[in-house]
């Protein structure tokens, strides 16, 4: 058990839920099972993306032992001898960019394995140096989660791209994107809140102690602003004469959003921030979930 928890399982769970939410709503129904990639090289693709992954979030509590420590979450250097997670991270990356090689060769591709390879130095760079500075740190999380979104999907669309419904597809991609970037953000911006007390004893530089809370909290109001009208152009895009769709928007979407704001002003403790965390996670969810609507 402690094991998934420091590979952040649950997480892992979720970007697998989201490739195959695209690859059967968005992807086949368009260009067919036969004109995407086969079960067995997605899965593979899949996974490799999922272990570099997995290893990434070994190597960060690896080098967050401290600050971990501060905050009653540590697990390395506790339960897992710090020895052991240095080399599930090895194991876990280097298995990651070996599947990521085979099926770049299977598909014609070695550019894709160029790319896993980007991925785990980007992944490791930030763990070593850019996850202390900051905003930058924030915002090459939600880089990294819009990347992981249009990922998969641009390998498929992009050499379908004269194909007439390609472009439809490409908006909805980055549509979807946009808004995973932005509530990514959000979550490592609310994560900041909580663990700020840690995070100032260790000097560590996060958003509210470079900007202060209060304006924090005010970029966190246009970040849920910029989101809403991410979910106002997809929905008025793709479903403006369903009615059932824009109800399920406006109170699994722009509904809690609001409610978000109004929490996030009156946030004043940790156990305030944790609940915004979660009807934050609750969004992403409900985001995610709507993909249904195009099966």
């Amino acid at each position: 058990m402690k094991y998934l928890k420091l590979i952040r399982i649950e997480n892992l769970l979720i970007m697998a839920l989201i490739q195959y939410m695209i690859r059967y709503s968005l992807l086949i129904p368009i260009y067919g099972k036969i004109n995407v990639l086969g079960d067995l090289h997605f899965a593979l693709l899949l996974s490799s993306i999922l272990m570099i992954s997995a290893g990434g979030y070994v190597i960060n509590d690896y080098f967050d032992i401290q600050v971990d420590t501060e905050n009653e979450k540590a697990l390395v250097g506790r339960s897992i001898l710090r020895r052991i997670a240095l080399l599930l991270h090895l194991f876990l990356t280097t298995s990651g960019i070996i599947m990521g090689f085979i099926v770049a060769s299977k598909v014609g591709f070695i550019g894709l394995g160029i790319i896993m390879i980007f991925s785990a130095y980007l992944l490791w760079e930030y763990n070593l140096r850019l996850k202390k500075k900051g905003f930058i740190r924030n915002l090459l999380v939600g880089l990294l989660s819009a990347i992981f979104v249009a990922s998969i999907p641009a390998f498929e669309i992009i050499p379908k791209y004269k194909i007439e419904e390609s472009k439809h597809t490409l908006i909805l991609i980055c549509i979807y994107s946009l808004f995973a970037f932005i509530c990514s953000l959000m979550h490592e911006i609310i994560k900041d809140f909580i663990t700020l007390q840690g995070d100032e004893k260790f000097k560590k530089t996060s958003l509210p102690s470079q900007w202060g809370i209060e304006k924090t909290k005010e970029f966190v109001k246009w970040l849920s602003i910029c989101s809403v009208c991410a979910i106002i152009s997809i929905v008025f895009y793709e479903f403006n004469t369903q009615i059932h769709i824009l109800i399920y928007a406006f109170f699994s979407l722009i509904l809690p959003l609001f409610i978000l704001n109004i929490w996030i002003y009156k946030a004043k403790n940790v156990g305030d921030y944790i609940r915004i965390s979660r009807l934050n996670k609750f969004i992403i969810g409900a985001g995610i979930s709507s993909m249904c609507f195009f099966i």
